[in-house]
C-alpha cells in the first residue's frame, strides 16, 4: 500500500468481509475495495441488471439536472 500510495496509484482490496477491514484499508490509502462487506457474489445476467438500471437512473437525473440549468440561466 505505500509503494502504491506514494506513487499516487489506485489499488483495489479484494475479499474484504467487515467494516473494521474496510477502516484500516481506508486509513492505508486503499480507495477501492470489493468483498462480501458490499455483495455476495451475483450472476452476470443480475449484474447486467444492475448497470443497466444504474445507467437509466443516472441518465435521468442528469436530465433532470440539465432541465434545471436550462431554467436558471438566462
Amino acid at each position: 500500500m505505500n509503494i502504491a500510495t506514494a506513487r499516487h496509484m489506485t489499488t483495489t482490496a479484494e475479499g474484504v468481509e467487515t467494516q473494521q477491514q474496510q477502516e484500516l484499508l481506508r486509513g492505508l490509502g486503499c480507495a477501492e475495495m470489493q468483498g462480501y462487506l458490499f455483495s455476495a457474489p451475483k450472476p452476470a445476467a443480475e449484474i447486467n441488471r444492475l448497470c443497466f438500471s444504474h445507467r437509466e437512473r443516472t441518465a435521468t437525473v442528469d436530465l433532470r439536472w440539465s432541465r434545471r440549468l436550462q431554467q436558471t440561466t438566462p
